[in-house]
């Protein structure tokens, strides 16, 4: 059942991406098959639009998210600090269906690409990755949101951060009421219903700048977002808030996230694709998309 809905939000988003006049979604990963490697079991995860990763601490969601980011940043393999003999193949849309397969052995590592053996990785899509750390840094900053605050925190420079920043009412006009730059300082206020002016927690405005700038990236080059448990210092009502943000039918970039949180088990239903990491013997950790696992690990 979770593997039919998986390619039901994949029709639908390509769907949407063809009414805006895009034939396929470019640079999307399909599919990702884990062929040998020595923490997870030998599996194949089907990716959409919008996907969720759950799986207990040192199951291998972070194992999983460096085989997917081997083509655009393969040091991630072979500087794993892990023995290095794995393998795996990525299937994405260019537009029409690609396919790498990707081979570590030893100090060796090989890509083929459509059957073919090529010296270098392709760079089918970009990987944006950012950890919780980054999130609590920013979330619990004492001080207004800033120009060189927000370059920080996307690892940007300030000219580019200062456009993300002036771009967020064009992107977000049902959440920003108005924004100015003044220098390095940002003033904002939201739409009603939103949290207003400067007060309160403002968790909420990184995650704001953290999406535009990935939609202005999509804009430039296929963007895959990978959040590594982003949810985890925010309060439940606010998590389910920052999830329908990112369920927007708007954005052109794909998102990963990978998370312990409930309110994200529950979202599974609004249109993202959820896959678990189940513990085997050996400390292993199976990949599944099956109906039955995902309810076990939120029972557990």
């Amino acid at each position: 059942m979770s593997l039919l809905r998986s390619w039901k939000d994949l029709h639908e988003s390509r769907t949407r991406l063809e009414q805006g006049g895009v034939t396929q979604p470019f640079g999307w990963v399909q599919s990702l098959e884990v062929i040998n490697h020595y923490v997870l079991l030998p599996g194949t995860i089907q990716l959409s639009k919008l996907n969720l990763l759950f799986g207990m601490n040192n199951s291998g969601k972070t194992r999983l998210l460096h085989l997917l980011r081997s083509l655009a940043s393969p040091n991630l393999l072979m500087d794993s600090g892990y023995p290095a003999d794995l393998s795996c193949a990525i299937t994405w849309f260019d537009p029409a269906h690609r396919k790498a397969v990707v081979r570590v052995e030893g100090e060796s590592l090989e890509y083929h690409v459509d059957g073919r053996r090529v010296p270098l990785p392709p760079r089918p899509y970009r990987v944006l990755t950012f950890g919780p750390d980054s999130y609590v840094a920013n979330a619990l900053r004492a001080g207004a949101p800033t120009v060189s605050g927000v370059a920080r925190f996307l690892g940007i420079d300030p000219w580019a951060a200062r456009t993300v920043i002036t771009s967020m009412s064009e992107l977000l006009p049902d959440v920003i009421a108005d924004l100015s730059v003044e220098g390095d300082h940002v003033r904002v206020s939201y739409q009603q219903g939103r949290r207003r002016g400067q007060d309160g927690p403002r968790w909420d405005f990184w995650f704001y700048s953290l999406v535009v700038f990935a939609e202005l990236q999509a804009r430039a080059e296929p963007t895959i977002l990978v959040l590594d448990e982003p949810l985890t210092y925010v309060h439940p009502m606010a998590q389910r808030k920052m999830l329908e943000l990112f369920e927007s039918a708007a954005w052109t970039f794909q998102t990963i996230l990978t998370e312990h949180s409930l309110v994200a088990y529950a979202r599974r239903m609004h249109g993202w694709s959820a896959s678990v990491l189940m513990p085997e013997p050996k400390n292993r950790s199976r990949i599944s998309q099956d109906y039955a696992d995902l309810e076990r690990i939120a029972a557990d």
